[in-house]
Order: structure tokens, then C-alpha cells, then sequence
């Protein structure tokens, strides 16, 4: 198998050949994607230019080089990410007839396309973005992974459409304007990053998790339609409940192994908590005589938060991991903070992709190419503690307000927003959501409220109306549509499965990994986890009031309970600390260079004061980390 994890561009237009000039231009932009070589291929009528920058993980020979054809050329193939059952499908078609020249994952993706056509989506497990070109149709179907894993940005100018994995190629052609998207700057202050299809920039786009999108060359007009191969409903799969463990357990262990294939070092993301330990442990096994390389990233600098780089080094030294750990301060911050946003292409605003920047760095210096983390183990089996507040908020507020007439609810968010203060700001939130017939929820991670947004916006931008809780509206339509009985936890499942998970946290990921040409696998994500997930009740993920349960048993079945049942840690970044100190001067500096342009959208001297103040609470620190985000972004690719 030749995995190729890596970067994809391409352009077609119904009425102008092809500048290969500017198509090598955008498979240049993001060479750190894949630092092994790149391809092109422009079909003969000249309309249509695929492109590829490769990173070679397995098998490291020129076989798989992309974009790769069928034998007759009409079929032409550019992907990014790793096929997990492509040696079954390969045998299935080679019952069928179809002859090999490589063992290469791609080779199947074509050969399967020519079979299938556009129901290929349905059938891949794997983590993927890919671009097919059928010029015996003269169609392209582009599609990413039910889980959003790899991503894929468009746009299209005028008779021209272009896609890549980051946006930055696409900003290489001279057509496409860096503008900003108003609406999206609005909800990416709720959501910390803008929701699919959206981006930052105005009029490009971001194919949902588990989209596909065709586009056809019409009359030389570009027909476009998009659509979606998998939803996250419940009860995706059969489960026994008296197995439910041992189930849980199996389909772990088979999603690791499928993890393993590499013909170069892999490690795991460690912070020595209970999903990286539960990785290390279940990677041990496969091993053999090897032992499984780890790596940690501490802070320096801090006096409110408890750096866990320390207890990282003394599981690593339990589990007898080969363990690798860095210090960062806030300088390494500021230093490095438009190269760190730029290779986010749009502000992705957790915290947590610094410490990922700077770690998948270290792991690629020390030679390792492969890493996996933890990055779904807390949605798909109910590990925040903020769920359990969500499930008695529910039950103490929700359920009981619902009865109660919309003009009284009204009157009492109008009421309790005059406070002020953080906590009313979220309750009149869910009160005025009520009012309107919304969901009661909408996302994990949250920044600033409807309410709370009124305290640092320009009165001009709030003129505009808009509402954040439009962009969650329709995915709770369609969840009472297809299956109206779900409850409140299968409600935040599909939510956290549709929106932060793809476009926040795998995001962080994947950019701040291939960054440095590294590769980022994540075991709990696989294909029939998630199903397992969506099937399973509450009971099961919180059995006795313990929050993740199933995942906790089975680690402690590897290191005993007494490392495993203790307050939750992981990677993270001391913003309170570091807003009273350098990091915030610097934030001043941003604020005072940008403030005639600022003052369009923000209130430019409130958010000035509260950064003097400084953040009281890890929330409020969370929330200047918004904007400095957006600051950075406004100041790298608009300015």
C-alpha cells in the first residue's frame, strides 16, 4: 500500500485552457503538505488541470505517482489521505477482471470509479480528499470523509472552478480576491472557527465532512451540485448489550492496526492522559520489540495553569514508551504567531494548535513522519464535563421554561442580559433560542454568545442581524426529520459530529501537522467506531456517573486504575497567564496598528480595556484568544 498523505489542487474551466504556470503555482503553495515531489496533468483539450505535492509514508518508490490515470487516461485521480479496506476492494475487482500495475491505494480509487462512478463515496473506509476527473463525462466529483479528516476548499470565478486542501493555493490564481466574509467573521466568534461551507474568505468554499460536490462542463457552462454520502443518525449499527464492552474493545484494537501501515517511524501524540495512554497501550501490543515513540509539549511561563508535562513523563515511563518532550514559551508564540495562521489559511481559534505546531515540528526533526492522537474520544463517548452540565441544564432549565409562554421567556432574557455577566449572557441566550423554536444545543465550544457579542461589536456590524444560531438550525431540522425520537444525546452527538469535530479539531490538526510534512492518524475515529458510537445509549459512555467510561475500563485493563480515574488532562496553552505579560503588549500593538479598519466590525477600545484589565477567568482569556486569532489572520492574508 502507497499511502500518500499530501496536498491536491486543480482548476477546469468550460472555456479557457489551462495556465500550467499558475497550476504548478498552486501545487507550490502547499509543498509542505507533501515535500516528497510533485505532479501535474492538464487533460489534452487543455479545460482541465489536476495537480498533486506528495508526502510518501508507505512504499517510498515513484509507482504511486500522482495524479495517476486509468490505461485508457480518461479517468484521472489526485487524492489526499489512506483507503483502510483498499485490499478488499481490490480484490473484489480483480474478480471482476481489472489488472494491477501497482499496490497502490490510488490505483484501486481509479479502478473502482471506472466500476461504481459516483457511488465509490459509499464504499471507501478510509480518511481521504480526492478529485476524480471523468472526461468521458467531463465531470469532476470531489468528496471528503465522513468524519472530515482531510479537508478540500473551492471556488468558482466566473467560468473557471478551482480546489485545493488549502486555501492559500487557491489564492495563487490572480483572480481570486482575499476579501473577508462578514457573516463568517459573525459566527466564527461563536464557533471559533467558520462553520462548512463557509471560510473566512468571500466566495471560497469548504466541502462539508462527508460531502461530495460535482462539477460538469456543460455548453461551456460549469454545472455544479453537491450533496451528502453518510449522516451521523443514531443506531448506525447492531450492538449487544451484553458485549457492549468487548465490542467497544475489538473495534479499538482492528482501528489501530489499520493505523499502523508505514514504512516510517510512527508515534503518538502523548499528553498522558487516558485516550493517548489508551493509544500507546494498544500500539505496544503491534510492536513487538519496538517501542512506541511519544512525545509531549510543556509550557514555561505560567503561574495559573498546571503544566502536565510531567505526569506525560512518568506514564511514558510506566507504559516503557521511547518518550520525546519540548517546553514552549510565549515568546515562541509571538515569534512564530503569522507563520502559525498562515498555515491555518483561516483562524482555527483553539488554543491547542500551538502546542500541536510546535510538537508535530519537534516529531518531524526527530524523524518521525507518523503520529496518532486521541481527537474523538470525548464527543463519541461523552468525556467533557460540560456534557454532563448540558444534561442538567436540559432537565433544570430547558424542559421547564419550554411550558412556559414565549412572551414571559422573552421579558426574562431581556431582564436577566441587563446583568451583564457571563453566566446571565448564556441564560438569556437559551431563553431568547427558546422563544424562536431553536435547539437547545449547539456546540461544545463555544465563544462569545449572542448576548455577549453585544459588548465588543461596532454598532454598525451588529445592525446587520445576524444570528449564529442559523448555522446549527438546519442540521437539528434534519435530525428531527430522519429520526424525530432522538434525545438529547444523540442530539449533541450529531451536532459535535458535523461541526467541531471536522472543522475545528481535525483542522487544527491536520494544518498545523502538515505544516511540517506529518501525518496525523486518529484511531477513535474510525469508520465503524463512529457507528458503534451513534448505537450505543448513554448509559453505556457514562455508566456509574463516570464520564467516558468504556474508554477508562479498558486503559485500566492495561495500567490499573489509579492513573486512569484522576482529573482529565491533555494538550493546552496558559493564555490567562500569558495575556498579563508579553503576549498581551503585543495584542496591543495589533489592536492600536489596526484600529481605524477594526472599528468596522469590533468596538476597538472596550476590547483595549479588558485586555489592560487582564482576563479574570480562563473564559475570558479564551475569548481575547478569539480575536487576537482573527487579528493575526486579518493582518496575514487581507492587509
Amino acid at each position: 500500500m502507497m499511502i500518500r498523505l499530501c496536498g491536491i489542487a486543480g482548476v477546469i474551466s468550460s472555456d479557457h485552457n489551462i495556465d500550467e504556470h499558475a497550476l504548478n503555482a498552486m501545487v507550490s503553495a502547499i509543498g509542505h503538505r507533501g515535500p516528497d515531489g510533485k505532479g501535474t496533468w492538464i487533460a489534452s483539450s487543455g479545460k482541465v488541470g489536476l495537480g498533486h505535492s506528495r508526502l510518501s509514508i508507505i512504499d517510498l518508490s515513484e509507482a504511486g505517482r500522482q495524479p495517476m490515470g486509468n490505461q485508457f487516461g480518461d479517468i484521472q485521480v489526485t487524492f489526499n489521505g489512506e483507503i483502510y479496506n483498499y485490499k478488499t476492494l481490490r480484490e473484489q475487482l480483480e474478480s471482476k477482471g481489472y489488472r494491477f500495475r501497482s499496490q497502490s491505494d490510488t490505483e484501486v480509487l481509479v479502478c473502482l470509479y471506472e466500476e461504481v462512478g459516483e457511488k465509490i463515496v459509499e464504499l471507501l473506509d478510509g480518511d481521504f480528499a480526492f478529485a476524480i476527473w471523468d472526461d468521458r463525462k467531463q465531470q469532476l466529483l470531489m468528496a471528503r470523509d465522513r468524519a472530515g479528516v482531510k479537508p478540500i476548499y473551492y471556488t468558482q470565478i466566473g467560468s473557471r472552478f478551482l480546489f485545493a486542501s488549502e486555501i492559500k493555493s487557491i489564492l495563487q490564481d490572480p483572480f481570486v480576491e482575499a476579501s473577508l466574509d462578514q457573516q463568517s467573521l459573525y459566527h466564527y466568534l461563536t464557533y471559533l472557527v467558520v462553520p462548512a461551507p463557509n471560510t473566512m474568505f468571500k466566495g471560497i468554499y469548504k466541502l462539508p465532512a462527508a460531502g461530495f460536490l460535482t462539477v460538469n462542463i456543460r455548453n461551456n457552462q460549469l454545472a455544479i451540485k453537491q450533496g451528502k454520502f453518510w449522516e451521523p443518525l443514531p443506531n448506525k449499527m447492531e450492538v449487544y448489550p451484553d458485549e457492549l464492552d468487548d465490542q467497544f474493545q475489538h473495534l479499538f484494537k482492528k482501528s489501530v492496526e489499520k493505523r499502523l501501515m508505514s514504512d516510517v517511524p510512527v508515534g503518538v501524540l502523548f499528553s498522558g492522559g487516558v485516550d493517548s495512554t489508551l493509544n500507546v497501550s494498544v500500539f505496544q501490543e503491534y510492536m513487538k520489540n519496538q517501542r512506541v515513540r511519544t512525545y509531549n509539549v510543556g509550557m514555561t511561563g505560567t503561574k495559573l495553569f498546571k503544566d502536565e508535562s510531567e505526569h506525560a513523563e512518568y506514564m511514558a515511563k510506566k507504559l516503557g514508551s521511547e518518550h520525546y518532550s519540548i517546553k514552549i514559551s510565549e515568546e515562541d508564540l509571538i515569534n512564530t504567531s503569522l507563520s502559525l495562521i498562515g498555515y491555518q489559511d483561516e483562524p482555527i481559534s483553539d488554543p491547542v494548535s500551538v502546542p500541536l505546531y510546535f510538537v508535530t515540528e519537534y516529531a518531524k526533526r526527530t524523524g518521525t513522519t507518523v503520529l496518532h492522537a486521541g481527537e474523538g474520544a470525548d464527543e463519541l463517548f461523552f468525556g467533557y464535563n460540560k456534557y454532563r452540565k448540558y444534561l442538567k441544564q436540559y432537565s433544570q432549565l430547558w424542559n421547564p421554561m419550554n411550558k412556559m409562554p414565549n412572551f414571559i421567556n422573552k421579558s426574562m432574557a431581556s431582564l436577566i442580559g441587563l446583568s451583564n455577566s457571563p453566566t446571565s449572557d448564556k441564560i438569556a441566550d437559551v431563553l431568547l433560542r427558546m422563544t424562536k423554536g431553536q435547539n437547545f444545543f449547539m456546540s461544545s465550544s463555544i465563544g462569545f454568545f449572542e448576548q455577549e457579542k453585544r459588548g465588543i461589536l461596532s454598532t454598525e456590524f451588529l445592525q446587520m442581524k445576524y444570528d449564529s444560531h442559523d448555522i446549527v438550525e438546519p442540521l437539528y431540522r434534519r435530525l428531527m426529520e430522519i429520526h424525530p425520537e432522538a434525545d438529547l444525546h444523540q442530539t449533541m452527538l450529531f451536532m459535535e459530529l458535523q461541526l467541531r469535530l471536522p472543522e475545528l479539531l481535525l483542522m487544527r490538526v491536520d494544518k498545523m501537522s502538515m505544516a511540517h510534512g506529518v501525518e496525523v492518524r486518529v484511531p477513535f475515529l474510525d469508520r465503524d467506531l463512529i457507528d458503534f458510537a451513534l448505537s450505543v445509549p448513554l448509559d453505556f459512555k457514562m455508566r456509574g456517573g463516570i464520564l467516558k467510561e468504556p474508554v477508562k475500563r479498558y486503559c485500566a485493563s492495561y495500567i490499573g486504575k489509579e492513573d486512569v480515574y484522576r482529573p482529565k488532562s491533555g494538550f493546552a496553552v496558559p493564555i490567562q497567564d500569558w495575556f498579563t505579560t508579553k503576549l498581551g503588549s503585543y495584542f496591543q500593538e495589533l489592536l492600536q496598528d489596526g484600529k481605524n479598519e477594526l472599528a468596522e466590525f469590533f468596538d476597538v477600545d472596550e476590547i483595549a480595556s479588558r485586555l489592560k484589565k487582564g482576563p479574570d477567568t480562563v473564559n475570558q482569556a479564551f475569548q481575547l484568544w478569539i480575536i487576537f486569532n482573527f487579528l493575526n489572520w486579518r493582518n496575514r492574508f487581507i492587509k
